[in-house]
């Protein structure tokens, strides 16, 4: 089978290997869609931390082709399925205690100068049982999920936003700013609103602005005007909102969502920030007003089903946001769109007809 690796800034290979064997609980899955993510975009820009050769694709839609024999996966042959491809050990403290995303025995070690990674730019996958999750549809909802792998492989993105969106307290009818109107902040928007909550957006471009308003945002912002956190107070009733969800723009934007927040508000760190920064907030406002203070990495297996049921319900559409989907013979191509600030998210799909 062709796997894409990329072996330093800008530079992408083909190389021929061997379909995997599948193990005994294992799932081998032909690869028909993978989203590409700003993880695989920050290796290719040269701005990740990590080195190369870097097999990317976590966002990953398929078929499966064969199932280990003790594999426990209710997929069968033939199946459309949504693969989460971080390891999960389900035996360390934090696996026990529900938090796998921070799993501290994933065993993801690897060997100086050889290809690591979740390795989803492949035309085939294989995947352990536990990281199959098959779409289930019901009723009037059931369509030809074969038509739809492109969507389906955005699960893994929407269960990030599930965890970030479940983690402040927020009630149906309280505020929210969502920093960022890029595919992430977006998916913030979608999900805060299913929970009832109103929302408003930071963005410094005009036309992402437009299509937060779009999405549901009450109020847009340019962050960089004058008088940026006064204005968000004016819109969230004179308080402030109660939690601000960081997706982009840096060091001076968590300070800008820190100032804009409520008392006892939530701060939510959705975001890395490359290159990294100090921030500066006045540790007695944090005391006097109760604010908090946290990050969301990663998904849950829980927050991954859920993703799965909302894209495969119709409850979340991520169509709008897939900007193009590019075949994987112009796989340098699709990164070359996909680090252009004009799109959401580019698809790399295999063996599918356009």
């Amino acid at each position: 089978m062709k796997t894409a690796i990329i072996t330093g800034p800008g530079q992408i290979e083909i190389r021929e290997v061997d379909v995997p064997a599948v193990g005994v609980t294992q799932v081998l899955v032909r690869t028909r869609a993978v989203g590409l993510c700003t993880l695989e975009q920050r290796f290719f820009r040269g701005t990740a931390p990590e080195g190369y050769p870097f097999q990317g694709g976590h966002e990953v839609s398929g078929e499966v082709v064969e199932i280990g024999r003790q594999a426990s996966t209710q997929a069968q042959p033939g199946d459309v399925v949504c693969l989460a491809l971080r390891t999960r050990c389900g035996s360390c403290y934090y696996c026990r205690r529900g938090m796998d995303n921070l799993c501290s025995g994933a065993n993801e070690e690897r060997a100086p100068g050889t290809a690591w990674g979740p390795a989803g730019l492949s035309e085939y996958v294989l995947a352990e049982d536990y990281q199959v999750y098959v779409p289930e549809q019901a009723g009037s909802a059931a369509v030809d999920l074969r038509k739809r792998f492109a969507t389906l492989a955005l699960a893994e993105p929407v269960a990030c936003v599930v965890r970030s969106v479940q983690t402040p307290p927020l009630r149906a009818g309280d505020i929210a700013l969502v920093q960022g109107a890029g595919i992430m902040g977006l998916l913030h928007v979608h999900l805060l609103r299913l929970r009832g909550v109103r929302v408003m957006v930071a963005e410094p471009d005009p036309e992402r602005r437009r299509i937060a308003g779009l999405a549901g945002a009450e109020c847009t912002f340019d962050p960089r005007e004058t008088g940026f956190v006064d204005s968000v107070r004016d819109c969230a009733e004179g308080r402030g909102v109660n939690a601000a969800f960081f997706t982009a723009g840096g060091p001076a934007a968590i300070e800008q969502a820190a100032a804009s927040l409520a008392k006892g508000g939530w701060l939510c760190l959705y975001g890395s920030v490359h290159p990294t920064g100090p921030i500066q907030m006045d540790p007695n406002v944090l005391h006097y007003n109760e604010l908090v203070v946290t990050g969301t990495f990663s998904h849950t297996r829980a927050s991954f089903q859920q993703a799965v049921a909302l894209i495969s319900s119709g409850l979340v559409d991520v169509g709008p946001y897939v900007s193009e989907q590019v075949d994987a013979g112009r796989v340098t191509y699709a990164f070359e769109r996909a680090i252009s600030a004009d799109t959401y998210r580019i698809v790399v799909t295999y063996g599918m007809s356009l």
